[in-house]
């Protein structure tokens, strides 16, 4: 036995065994803690209004983002006049539960205003084009006549401001209050970078790209590639892929529903799902960073046959109601709020 162990403690035996026992743990370790490169996230969202469909879609674009442990960083791309108030608020905590957890910077392309602009608030840092327009901080409210019309006489309310929600002088004040908030969301997310007054910034004002920046309001001049480059920076890589998380996103989605039909992969789509695929397909075309989603209905009723259809036509994803009750006085949805760019666009 003594002379075994001799054999097996002898140099010319264990620097082998102890060469091989390192590769075979420097392999475990590398292809389970390291799995891959790490990757920046590239979201596209070319020219879009920011509603509740819009919002959904970018949403599941930051969420993505922000569950993959690969994605290290994320650039985002954006070009918007804004929107309804609370998806435009919705995608500001999106960007900032992102930003959080990792570097988020934002491009700024032609447009990007209102509740585009409070949408960039939550990234850690945004780049803008000389050319770009940016700020137009306010809001915008349809707070209906000074003299309301007479309810009908069969019309039976339990309170005075049942049927309009407010008065129009509490409309107006909720709209300027909620025009304060904004001004202090971009007061406390520039801090000393922001060289303007807040009366100045609720003026509602458009400003180019480089006069944003000498006011504080972006942060530099630069393109795509500038934010990658800062974006390794933040995240400390530099042996990094790209990866569009807009292509991502879209075919888990297509995913989906190819379960929900049940489609074997040796067969072809039946007629729902080709008309889907292709509607989703002329919308990324078209630059609808929605997918088609929001038409995904019409698509999906070709024949009528599937659950995915009757999911779609039943208003989960449809925008608006034209009339949720046959009769009833539709005034009770005509106080909105918007934190959107309403002038010609540029």
């Amino acid at each position: 036995m003594s002379r075994i162990a001799r054999f097996f403690l002898s140099w010319y035996v264990a620097i082998p065994a102890l060469a091989v026992v390192g590769i075979v743990l420097g392999y475990l370790a590398f292809f389970n803690l390291f799995p891959g490169k790490p990757q920046i996230g590239i979201i596209t969202i070319p020219f879009v209004v920011i509603n509740e469909d819009s919002a959904f879609v970018i949403g599941s674009y930051l969420e993505y983002a922000r569950r993959q442990p690969r994605i290290k960083g994320v650039v985002l791309k954006l070009s918007s006049p804004g929107g309804g108030a609370s998806s435009s608020e919705e995608l500001y905590l999106e960007s900032r539960k992102l930003r959080a957890e990792k570097p988020l910077v934002m491009v700024m392309g032609g447009l990007v205003a209102s509740g585009g602009y409070m949408m960039a608030m939550g990234a850690n840092y945004t780049y803008v084009k000389s050319s770009s327009l940016v700020g137009n901080v306010g809001v915008i409210s349809f707070a209906g006549p000074v003299i309301p019309s007479v309810p009908p006489e069969n019309l039976v309310v339990t309170g005075p401001s049942k049927l309009s929600g407010s008065t129009r002088r509490e409309w107006i004040g909720m709209v300027d209050l909620l025009k304060q908030s904004f001004a202090q969301m971009v007061i406390t997310e520039r801090g000393d970078r922001l060289r303007i007054s807040e009366e100045q910034l609720l003026e509602g004002r458009l400003y180019a790209g480089v006069e944003a920046v000498q006011l504080g309001l972006a942060d530099a001049i630069g393109n795509d590639s500038d934010a990658i480059e800062r974006v390794a920076d933040m995240a400390g890589i530099s042996n990094y892929e790209l990866v569009d998380i807009n292509t991502e996103v879209d075919r888990l989605f297509i995913q989906k529903i190819r379960r929900i039909f049940a489609v074997s992969s040796d067969a072809e789509p039946p007629a729902d799902l080709s008309g889907v695929l292709a509607l989703m397909s002329l919308a990324q075309a078209q630059g609808d960073p929605a997918g088609g989603l929001s038409r995904l209905g019409y698509a999906a009723g070709l024949s009528g046959s599937s659950e995915l259809g009757n999911l779609l036509r039943s208003g989960v994803l449809q925008q608006t109601q034209e009339d949720p009750l046959p009769g009833f006085p539709l005034e009770i949805s005509r106080p909105n709020i918007y934190y959107i760019y309403a002038g010609p666009y540029p």
